[in-house]
């Protein structure tokens, strides 16, 4: 018998393979068919998107930005979801802090706008207040033995962000803390840089109208530029005894290249373009390695390795950029530089938070009550 036959003849009729054939079900082509055609239009629709959300992302948000001063704004000076109801700022939980509403005149109207400021009390005289209801903040200020620090506080933040950081601060100081034009309950107006910092300015110059106790400055992120320029524009009559400068930058153009909103744009051919020129043409500048050239103070520079959002080889920039400054020597002797190990794990915002940091701010101050200096630069690798 010829056996391709007889295989042939039970592929056919299937004699002999019993009741299990029965169970074997084989799909319709019809509806093999349509399942290809749905797995391929998924997968059409899934590029199609791919790509229309890259052109949206890469292509006309750059373009639109290039030619909106708004969003350039909000970039520059991020302010969602930050506290605006007044009654916040005037009546919150924090030991004996005053709520201020300072008016400065807006550069390019003349008309006055009210900035909002707390005067937080140091330690002992904050003992004394506490249950004092009618203690006098403006005498305190004016006649204390304490020194003051102005706080520039960065962007996103507000001047309630901040809490715990007073905190260290009033161990030293009567701390100013005050919120930018449009930031917290201060008023709104126009959000350029050249208007924020004729704000602080006028802001540095009140508080010199209220004391004659020595000034210091500490600003953080982008405050650190607006309180370099402001005193590059004050010059000698700002007095400044110190400047405290945490995680500062170059200049913005430079900044943009590491900006955790920005970063992914920068391989875009058109990045600079698109993004930096049009900032730099609206006037968004902030060259604090220019403006520093013009601080006559000592400077103490403070930086975490790990900072994500700007990068800690700005501050070594900017300190061997300020020992370039035509100040004394004891000057240049005085300005340190602190680099704080990326295993402290302080990133950008929590350098104070480090039980070394009072010490480098301590060593800082000595030079101001006639101690000595120790050296220019170190790092604390514990």
């Amino acid at each position: 018998m010829n056996h391709q036959r007889y295989n042939d003849y039970y592929l056919v009729n299937d004699e002999d393979m019993g009741e299990d054939t029965d169970s074997i079900e084989f799909m319709p082509r019809q509806k093999c068919c349509t399942l290809k055609k749905c797995l391929i239009i998924s997968a059409i629709s899934f590029v199609s998107l791919a790509v229309l959300a890259f052109i949206v992302v890469f292509v006309i948000f750059p373009l639109v930005f290039q030619n909106s001063l708004s969003l350039q704004q909000d970039l520059v000076f991020t302010r969602w979801g930050l506290e605006t109801n007044s009654t916040v700022f005037q009546i919150l939980r924090f030991p004996e802090y005053k709520n201020y509403y300072v008016p400065v005149k807006d550069l390019a109207t003349n008309e006055t706008l009210k900035l909002g400021l707390w005067h937080i009390l140091p330690f002992d005289l904050a003992k004394a207040a506490i249950y004092n209801d009618t203690y006098d903040y403006e005498d305190a200020l004016k006649n204390s033995n304490y020194s003051v620090l102005l706080y520039f506080h960065g962007t996103g933040e507000d001047r309630s962000d901040n809490l715990r950081k007073y905190q260290f601060f009033r161990t030293f100081f009567h701390v100013i803390v005050f919120d930018y034009r449009g930031y917290g309950d201060s008023q709104a107006g126009t959000m350029l840089e050249k208007n924020i910092v004729n704000d602080c300015r006028q802001i540095y110059q009140w508080l010199q109208e209220k004391t004659s106790a020595l000034l210091f400055v500490w600003g953080h992120s982008l405050g650190t530029s607006l309180a370099v320029s402001t005193l590059s524009q004050l010059g000698q009559e700002a007095n400044t005894t110190g400047l405290i400068l945490e995680a500062a930058f170059t200049s913005f153009a430079e900044e943009l290249y590491h900006h955790p909103y920005v970063k992914y744009f920068r391989w875009l051919p058109w990045f600079k373009q698109t993004i930096v020129n049009p900032l730099r043409k609206n006037g968004f500048l902030f060259e604090t390695s220019k403006h520093i050239l013009n601080v006559t103070c000592p400077i103490l520079f403070l930086h975490a390795i790990d900072d994500a959002v700007v990068p800690y080889f700005m501050s070594k920039q900017l300190y061997n950029i300020s020992m370039q400054r035509n100040v004394d020597e004891e000057v240049k002797n005085n300005t340190q530089l602190v680099l704080f190990d990326k295993r402290l794990n302080l990133r950008h915002y929590f350098i104070y938070q480090d039980s070394y940091t009072i010490f480098y701010f301590y060593n800082f101050m000595r030079h101001f009550t006639g101690f000595p200096v120790s050296t220019n630069e170190s790092s604390h690798q514990s």
